[in-house]
């Protein structure tokens, strides 16, 4: 995603990780005040649309009088003009009616947006049938995936759907590209991100077949063996259930002694 340099300053918003905004590499103050903050992230994050005041009251100050989330509205959005113009003297915040959104005085880039661009290309390349651009845009994606959807603010409820959703999309998207992998050969690659993955979500099976997968076509079928028991402890701890049948069978298919490298995936 390329934005063309029309003159106007460049807002750079990162939500995954700790939340960071700058424009034009000059930081815009997201510290001092924590509902300024908290109002930019939330305009920022739904940028393509005005967002209504009454949702920004019921997002901040549920359980305020409709004068009393008003006025702390009012005074956030003041304190935001004040950061936005600190870094730029022609960033704002525009009101059209009772909606509110970052002017468009600036261009705005951010990182959910970008991770979305390369997501859905790799998906467009896949249909292609260009699979190495469809790896292309799947590791750049990765990379843009420091850690989950503001992760600094882990108890904003209106953070929580996007940051699910976004966490399960990262899941499917390193799983394909460990698919990738296992189909090139490059075990390495493979079988570190599995083990990223495992450790991010132990009770996930078809990601830990995937790091057993791993193992296997590196020539480890007893780490691939010894994960399926690690994945049994952890599910019976924490759940109190068994492996699927699908890791249960995957697990008896590796153990078998006629099984020679990777010939299946772990699906």
């Amino acid at each position: 995603m390329i934005f063309p340099n029309d003159g106007r300053p460049l807002l750079a918003a990162r939500f995954l990780g700790d939340f960071r905004v700058t424009i034009d590499g000059v930081p815009i103050d997201t510290a001092s005040r924590r509902r300024t903050r908290h109002v930019l992230a939330h305009l920022l994050a739904h940028r393509r649309t005005a967002v209504p005041r009454d949702v920004l009251t019921e997002a901040f100050w549920p359980g305020a009088t409709p004068s009393a989330a008003r006025n702390n509205l009012h005074v956030a959005l003041s304190g935001l003009r004040q950061a936005l113009r600190a870094a730029s003297p022609v960033a704002g915040v525009e009101r059209t009616f009772d909606s509110y959104r970052i002017a468009d005085t600036v261009r705005v880039w951010t990182d959910i947006e970008q991770f979305e661009h390369h997501r859905a290309a790799a998906e467009q390349a896949e249909r292609r049938h260009e699979h190495a651009r469809a790896m292309q845009e799947r590791e750049v994606a990765c990379q843009l995936y420091e850690a989950d959807f503001l992760a600094d603010e882990l108890y904003l409820d209106w953070a929580g759907p996007i940051r699910e959703a976004l966490r399960l999309d990262m899941i499917a998207l390193q799983g394909r590209l460990i698919d990738g992998y296992l189909e090139e050969g490059a075990y390495g690659p493979a079988t570190f991100l599995a083990r990223r993955l495992v450790e991010a979500d132990p009770c996930n099976e078809p990601v830990n077949r995937q790091l057993m997968a791993c193992y296997a076509a590196a020539g480890l079928r007893h780490l691939a063996l010894a994960q399926y028991h690690r994945l049994a402890e952890r599910l019976w701890d924490t759940l109190r259930v068994q492996p699927s049948y699908a890791t249960t069978a995957f697990f008896h298919e590796l153990r078998n002694p006629r099984h020679n490298g990777l010939t299946l995936i772990a699906s």
